[in-house]
């Protein structure tokens, strides 16, 4: 046994300053030295590790390297071996630091941060301390991993790396530094240099220094040391290969730490703020970094190969070749997918770098291509296909000038290679290598979309294709991969999907394709499966259920996808076959080849699957609904709040534990807002009035009650309305994890790539929670990891949405298409498909598109798949609503009408400047517009329902009206309004709600605004309806509306003058004779035929009339070529007139006294044009312009009439190929004199356009007789007035032959049209073209008895036997139509007074 002493005296430690051994401590005696020495083991708490601290803290031990190596190298060792140990240590002088002596009664502290910070900084930069550098760099480097912020701000404090004269890196004008400062001043590159040839322990110098520089990256610090670091390690990557290397193996080592630091700083990129930019020009212009990276990867797998056997290479330096070539792929397949597109200055050195062919010893392409076949090492298969995927996308978008193509042409026998490789991954019976076979199919993918020469040489092998009868092979192995691995099945859909896509450069490919019926089959079993499957409550799934549903959801919607690519390309079959004069090449031209007919049959299955009704029935069902809960999103929110909360008090009291120094940083900004807020004020005061003292005491107070306020809302209690409940809010806006969320890319080519998801591994790294159980935090692990529970609940119903989602637009993109095709076809297939649409469908959507509204939440963030949702929802809607909507019944259309209006009234709620809330609104409005044209339509000819849809009509009046505040779909708003008002309602119910919520001056401010002039025909259009109401017209004229349009008249876009005259006519109109308004008459009179006069005249000229006496053929024609006018200028001619009849009947003394001067020529014109009318005797060239002009033009005519201007339009209105001269050529011989006989054979056929502008021809021809007889009537009446006829002032009347020819249209037009229409009732339209020639017959009779009166003309012999007998037959024609009735009654009235004699002969009355 030991001998025991105990001390008497407080004894001091030899060698440790400060350290005392208390009295009356007992020991054990380990050795005797001699009489007087021995060795003793005193009991004392004192650890031995403390006194090891100390002596390490002491300079007087410095010059005795091999005691600090080895206490250096125990620390290391002992902090390697677990991560409590490393907190332990670290905390071992907060555990041991308060120690009174007897003597002094002073208190001792000790930091190893501190201890290890001052080592680095006294050791000077002498090449024979790198080891303890090194040591004492790494130790550094563990103890920031465990407490960043806390390592950073005592290293900061010390100044490390001494760079504390130097001014801060990001200030371009900072240039000044210390010239102490070993880091930057090549001392430390010195150190490196040799130590890399001396050292031969485990601990390189630079992997230390790479080690440090990679955590500082990880904690988020930005300042200048972590700057000049990072440029340090550049200067690694790039001369470290140059290096003498005791150890060769070290050298991959290093290699391997440098890439693994690149690439923290490339995934830091997004999440830096001052640093991202430096580090990413860095990467993207250092050619010299480019050329390292390089020589790692440009090899070739036979290379590699010949290593194994070459004695010049160990093992160990042939696993650090391969592991550097996984790490050199994987970082620039990073680079090139943040930046896949960017080709700014900035970026497009590398992308050169990349792309050049011209690289030593092989270009990168080629590179990539032998290296997928080195199956010795799967991950640098994995690596190569990957690269090579992000390559094919570099490719297609790289300006050919740069790059051109070569770098996609590799050799025959790299193709073969290569193919031979791709062939043995997808041919595996067995998965051995999921991630290989998934990346080879996106390789496919990626090479289908953007580099089709490149994959069609891999696949066509001299017409063997063995890739694709792999594919075809693995394909029937669908029904285990739904089940169990839908990941790998829609990677093979997706390759599938780029195929149609790309069908006009696959024909070959998608010939045999089509083939494997076994395809088409699993295909269709697929799209049954999946469409019965029943609705799910995200509560019920576990996380990989959730994911398995996500990806079976995105295969329903690339299946879905490519019905809709194979549907499109049916169509284009279809039209090729119905053209069989079409050569082969012409075929071959437009993406297929061979027989048509014979590719038709292939689309059995296909067509099938789109068109049957129980298929579409549930895919509808299973597709529309919205599981969505809301509850998850929220509770992710306020566990995030709740951690943020803790992390606040944490931060308050100086402890910021393992968290990364940019989270902190975060989390103290959000602090400081929150403690600024005033529900935080009226706490301080509430809790300052009941006795708490103020400061930060009464701040950790209010954060700790805080925190269990948010604790008690997640575990279900809400928080009462108060100020707790605005700091909750605030915390819950904030959301300071938005800066996590990232773009999924798990998937390249998946149709859910889109989705942003929370970076679980990003935050919990940046928590450090896997440090939390060592240390203080401890007690607090379960707030972490509830917090990241609740965020991968998020993400997975965000992922499993935005899936459903995807399954969804599929399916609306299928029914568009059978709604587009059937509307072309009608062929029996697709008369099938529109017969298959279910009405009842509509109930379900409606109900699918309230329960996503629920789902809806202004007060807080609301994802944006919801808004997303609600849109294919109604563009579901829409597309039923065109494809059925003869077939709909008026009550689905009103449960349209209250699901719109719900959503509106719901979004408007909502932030507009949301693209997503922009565009749902804007097909909500677009499904209104279409319902209310649907409804207009059946009101007409059904009354059933007419009162349930005023009554919902008025209900949207108010919500629409507010839609207008949103700019983006403010045209749409207002023709919603515009068609509701004009068709669903009556004014005593509309007007006093548009008085109340439509601001009136707003709108017509608009016309003003040169940035609307895109809304002025729609607003104009609006005002019009709304003049025909008398106090309609009174509000226009009280807002000022007239000054607004002459305003606009000034410089007016194009078809606004017609528009502009209507509202104008109107008004005169609907205000009536009344006398209050003659200066606003005077006012129109005056603007519009005195200072607009030319304007008159000009629409008076259209088409433009040139009566010269010069009757030579040649100034014929050239008369004739002048005749040329549009659709919209007729109608402009034809508003003039109606204003010009409306003030001329309506407010005739005002007229007759503004007019006086002008008067007769205003008369000449009409009679002029009137004249060129009656001729008709050569086309008016009118070509359709317009869209709504052209697509008219492909529509039959409605007339179907052979006479007249009717025949003479489908002559001259034709489009621009068609030159005048064709036409006239064909137009030479017509005449009118026989116009009851076919006697335009040679003539064109007849459209729905020509028709439209020969209706047009003849309403301006009787507004010319109303205008011409309006001034007739005055005239007589004031011949009454006198008593005689004044002829010196008697109006100009158009000659009898003008009036002859009008009448003689009439006549042949309409006995055409009654007996072409006498079994068959004649449609609307028509009816109302017959109403008004007969009219204008009428007018030019009583227009003739006026001339033959004052001027004592009578008739001729020759023209009154030619029109009794033409009479007579219009009466035949018309006596089996009663709408004609009472028309014939009044021409007969007149007839018998133009023709009394000849009336009582033919008995025409």
């Amino acid at each position: 046994m030991s001998q025991m002493v105990e001390s008497h005296l407080p004894l001091h430690v030899p060698q440790v300053e400060g350290l005392i051994i208390p009295s009356r401590t007992r020991g054990h005696v380990v050795k005797m030295v001699d009489g007087n020495t021995a060795l003793v083991r005193w009991e004392h708490t004192q650890s031995g590790v403390f006194i090891l601290l100390l002596r390490l803290a002491q300079s007087l031990y410095f010059d005795c390297d091999r005691e600090v190596i080895v206490t250096l190298d125990l620390l290391n060792r002992m902090m390697s071996f677990n991560q409590a140990t490393c907190f332990a240590l670290m905390d071992l002088g907060n555990s041991m630091n308060a120690r009174e002596t007897h003597i002094t009664g002073q208190m001792q502290k000790i930091d190893l941060v501190e201890i290890i910070c001052n080592l680095v900084r006294n050791l000077s930069s002498n090449p024979s301390n790198a080891r303890v550098m090194s040591l004492v760099i790494l130790i550094l480097a563990k103890m920031l991993k465990c407490s960043p912020s806390h390592v950073t701000a005592v290293a900061l404090k010390s100044n490390v790396f001494d760079l504390s004269l130097k001014t801060n890196s990001f200030d371009v004008g900072g240039t000044s530094s210390s010239s102490d400062s070993w880091l930057l001043s090549g001392r430390l590159a010195k150190m490196l240099f040799l130590d890399s040839e001396q050292n031969d322990s485990s601990y390189p110098l630079s992997i230390s220094v790479l080690e440090l520089t990679e955590q500082l990256i990880e904690a988020g610090v930005e300042n200048d040391v972590v700057l000049a670091l990072i440029v340090f390690s550049q200067h690694i990557l790039v001369n470290h290969e140059y290096w003498k290397y005791k150890a060769r193996h070290v050298r991959w080592e290093v290699t391997l730490k440098v890439l693994e630091v690149l690439k923290k700083c490339i995934v830091s990129v997004p999440r830096s703020q001052k640093m991202g930019e430096i580090i990413w020009d860095m990467l993207l212009c250092d050619s010299s970094i480019h050329n390292t990276l390089f020589r790692v990867i440009c090899r070739t797998a036979e290379s590699l190969e010949k290593l194994y056997v070459s004695r010049l290479w160990e093992p160990t330096e042939i696993q650090g070749l391969e592991a550097a070539i996984c790490s050199v792929l994987d970082i620039l397949s990073i680079m090139l997918s943040d930046f896949s597109k960017d080709f700014s200055s900035g970026s497009t050195v590398f992308h050169q770098a990349m792309m050049s062919s011209t690289k030593k010893p092989c270009p990168i392409v080629t590179s990539m291509i032998s290296l997928i076949s080195h199956f010795r090492n799967p991950e640098i298969q994995v690596g190569a296909t990957r690269l090579l995927s992000m390559l094919c996308i570099i490719g297609d978008h790289s300006p050919p000038y740069l790059f051109g193509t070569s770098c996609f042409g590799p050799e025959d026998k790299q193709i073969a290679d290569f193919r031979r490789s791709v062939y043995n991954v997808l041919s595996e019976q067995f998965l051995w290598n999921e991630n290989l076979f998934v990346a080879v199919l996106k390789l496919l993918t990626s090479a289908a979309r953007y580099q089709p020469a490149f994959l069609i040489s891999v696949l066509d092998d001299k017409g063997k294709a063995e890739v694709l009868e792999a594919l075809l092979q693995f394909a029937k192995r669908s029904d285990d991969l739904i089940n169990s691995n839908p990941r790998v099945w829609l990677n093979v859909l997706n390759f599938l999907q780029a195929l149609w896509q790309g069908a006009s450069q696959y024909t070959d490919i998608l010939k045999q394709l089509r083939s494997s019926g076994r395809l088409w089959k699993e295909l269709s079993k697929y799209i049954n499966i999946i469409a019965k499957t029943k609705p799910f409550s995200f509560q019920t799934l576990y996380k990989m259920e959730a994911q398995s549903l996500a990806y079976k959801y995105q295969c329903q919607a690339v299946i879905l996808e490519i019905v809709a690519c194979d549907m499109f390309l049916q169509r284009k079959l279809q039209l090729l076959n119905q053209k069989p004069d079409l050569s082969k090449e012409g075929i071959e031209n437009g993406g297929f080849s061979g027989n048509v007919a014979k590719e038709l049959c292939h689309f059995k299955d296909i067509l099938s699957l789109s068109c049957d009704q129980s298929i579409l029935g549930d895919l509808i069902q299973s597709s529309m609904s919205f599981d969505y809960d809301n509850e998850v999103t929220l509770r992710a929110k306020i566990a995030a709040s709740l951690f943020a909360v803790h992390v606040m008090g944490k931060l308050a009291t100086g402890d910021a534990g393992s968290l990364s120094v940019s989270l902190s940083k975060k989390i103290h900004v959000m602090s400081k807002k929150l403690s600024a807020l005033p529900a935080f004020t009226e706490l301080a005061a509430q809790y300052s009035q009941q006795g708490y003292s103020g400061g930060k005491e009464l701040d950790l107070l209010i954060l700790s009650d805080l925190y269990y306020h948010l604790q008690g809302e997640l575990e279900g209690r809400k928080i009462e309305s108060g100020p707790y409940k605005e700091l909750s809010y605030y915390l819950l806006d904030s959301d300071f994890l938005q800066s996590y969320r990232s773009k999924s890319s798990e998937d390249l080519f998946s149709p859910a790539d889109h989705v942003y998801l929370f970076n679980t591994l990003q935050i919990k790294t940046d928590m450090g929670l896997d440090l939390w159980k060592y240390s203080q935090w401890k007690p607090f692990e379960s707030i972490g990891e509830r917090m990241l529970i609740c965020i991968q609940e998020a993400n997975l119903m965000l992922l499993l949405s935005s899936s459903k989602l995807s399954a969804l637009r599929a399916v609306v993109s299928v029914l568009s298409l059978n709604q587009e095709e059937s509307t072309e076809d009608k062929s029996p297939t697709k008369r099938e498909m529109s017969k298959q649409l279910n009405p009842s469908w509509i109930d379900h959507i409606c109900r699918c598109f309230h329960s996503t509204l629920k789902s809806l939440s202004p007060v807080f963030y609301s994802s944006e798949t919801i808004l997303h949702f609600l849109a294919a929802q109604v563009e579901l809607l829409l597309s039923l609503l065109k494809s059925n909507y003869k077939m709909i019944p008026i009550n689905k259309h009103l449960l349209v009408l209250e699901t719109s209006a719900l959503g509106l009234r719901m979004l408007n709620d909502f932030i507009p400047s949301v693209a997503a809330v922009q565009r749902t609104m804007k097909l909500l409005l677009m499904l209104l517009l279409s319902s209310l044209e649907c409804i207009s339509f059946n009101l007409h000819s059904d009354n059933i329902g007419i009162t349930e849809v005023r009554n919902t009509c008025l209900r949207l009046l108010p919500v629409l009206c507010n839609c207008l505040g949103n700019s983006e779909n403010y045209a749409l708003s207002l023709t919603v309004i515009d068609l509701m008002i004009k068709h669903c309602l009556v004014p005593n119910t509309w007007f006093p709600i548009l008085q109340k919520h439509l601001q009136i001056q707003l709108l017509i401010q608009k016309l003003r605004d040169k940035d609307s002039l895109n809304l002025v025909p729609i607003i104009l259009k609006f005002l019009l309806t709304l003049s025909h109401v008398k106090e309609g017209a009174e509000m226009l004229l009280i807002s000022g509306f007239f000054p607004s349009l002459k305003l606009l008249f000034e410089k007016p876009p194009q078809h606004i003058w017609g528009l502009g005259l209507s509202v104008i006519t109107s008004m005169i109109h609907s205000l009536g004779e009344s006398s209050t308004y003659l200066d606003f008459i005077d006012s129109v009179i005056n603007y519009f035929f005195k200072e607009k006069v030319y304007l008159i005249s000009f629409y008076l000229n259209n088409p433009p009339v040139d009566f010269a006496s010069d009757d030579r053929p040649d100034r014929k024609r050239a008369r004739s070529q002048k005749r040329q006018t549009t659709l919209s200028s007729l109608k402009e001619t034809e508003n003039t007139l109606v204003l010009i009849c409306v003030l001329a009947k309506n407010h005739r003394s005002s007229w007759v006294k503004a007019m006086k001067e002008t008067d007769s020529q205003l008369r000449e014109r009409s009679i002029h044009l009137l004249a060129f009318f009656s001729q008709a005797t050569s086309p008016l060239l009118c070509p359709p312009l317009l869209k709504e002009e052209i697509d008219s033009y492909r529509n039959p005519s409605f007339v179907r009439s052979r006479n007249a201007w009717f025949a003479l339009s489908a002559l001259g209105c034709v489009p621009h190929s068609r030159s005048f001269s064709d036409i006239s050529n064909k137009t030479t011989a017509l005449i009118l004199e026989d116009q009851s006989t076919e006697n335009t054979t040679g003539g064109g056929s007849s459209t729905y356009f020509a028709d439209t502008v020969g209706v047009q021809i003849y309403k301006i021809s009787f507004l010319l007789l109303k205008y011409l007889l309006l001034e007739a009537k005055g005239a007589a009446k004031r011949a009454e007035e006198l008593g005689f006829v004044d002829l010196a002032h008697f109006p100009e009347l158009p000659m009898p032959e003008i009036l002859h020819g009008l009448q003689n249209q009439a006549i042949a037009i309409v006995t055409e049209i009654c007996d072409a229409n006498k079994i068959k009732l004649i449609q609307p339209e028509i009816q109302s073209l017959c109403l008004l020639l007969l009219q204008i017959m009428e007018m030019s009779l009583y227009l003739e008895l006026c001339v033959s009166q004052i001027c004592g003309i009578r008739p001729v012999l020759g023209h009154v036997e030619g029109f009794s007998k033409e009479v007579k037959l219009l009466i035949k024609a018309t006596e089996k139509h009663a709408f004609l009735k009472a028309s014939m009654t009044e021409l007969k009235r007149i007839m018998s007074l133009v023709f009394p004699h000849l009336s009582k002969a033919e008995r025409f009355s």
